[in-house]
């Protein structure tokens, strides 16, 4: 029962990082590529202020970064803001990221901070590797994202509106093990407390017998 106890308890943390807030797809092109995400926040506080981002730093981003590992991913101490930085070949794509990212939470409207359109300049490498058959042009943009009041689901929506990324499908076969799972440790929890009722109840029996045994004792040596 340990054993498989240890096993069903392994799987946790594989199905809480596969699905749930966050367990998303990046697209691919030719829509706008996502190639840095910079969070940073007062890692130090744990206040209602600092909440938002340290579900997103503690919940989604673990979940994001499962499904898309090739994603620099950067959280550092500091003001709170979350720092998208996007490339495409198309410079249309980068200029209407900025008109369908709009999203309102109950706080009202994100004010989000949206760079211009800049060609991206090539490294050493890359521009003696070049051709003038490849000589397209890549270019690039960000968005700064201040995290004042929002809660975190509603960052989250704001994200997925950004970078138009897709939740990923849900598994029958792992929403049934999830299923499994949760009955498992539902009904290890009654075993448990099944358990400890009757230790408790051996341990009030033997505490009742010391007493009388004390008791019988006290009064034999009054006699």
């Amino acid at each position: 029962m340990v054993n498989v106890l240890k096993r069903m308890r392994g799987l946790q943390p594989l199905f809480a990082i596969r699905h749930g807030e966050g367990a998303a797809i990046l697209p691919p092109p030719p829509l706008p590529q996502l190639t840095r995400l910079d969070l940073h926040y007062d890692r130090k506080q744990w206040n209602k202020s600092t909440r938002p981002a340290r579900t997103l730093h503690k919940e989604h981003l673990p979940r994001l970064k499962y499904h898309n590992p090739g994603l620099p991913i950067r959280v550092e101490q500091g003001p709170g803001r979350l720092h998208l930085t996007f490339e495409s070949a198309d410079q249309n794509a980068l200029s209407e990221l900025e008109t369908t990212s709009l999203e309102t939470s109950n706080e009202g409207e994100f004010r989000a901070t949206w760079s211009e359109v800049e060609t991206k300049s090539k490294t050493a490498s890359e521009a003696t590797a070049s051709s003038p058959s490849s000589a397209d042009s890549t270019f690039t943009r960000s968005v700064e994202l201040r995290l004042g009041p929002h809660q975190p689901r509603s960052i989250w929506s704001w994200f997925q509106a950004a970078t138009k990324c897709d939740p990923v499908p849900p598994n029958p076969e792992e929403t049934a093990q999830m299923e499994k799972l949760d009955e498992f440790f539902v009904q290890a929890e009654i075993d448990r407390q099944r358990v400890k009722a009757g230790m408790d109840a051996i341990r009030k029996q033997k505490e009742e017998l010391q007493k009388a045994r004390d008791a019988a004792a006290r009064m034999a040596n009054e006699e």
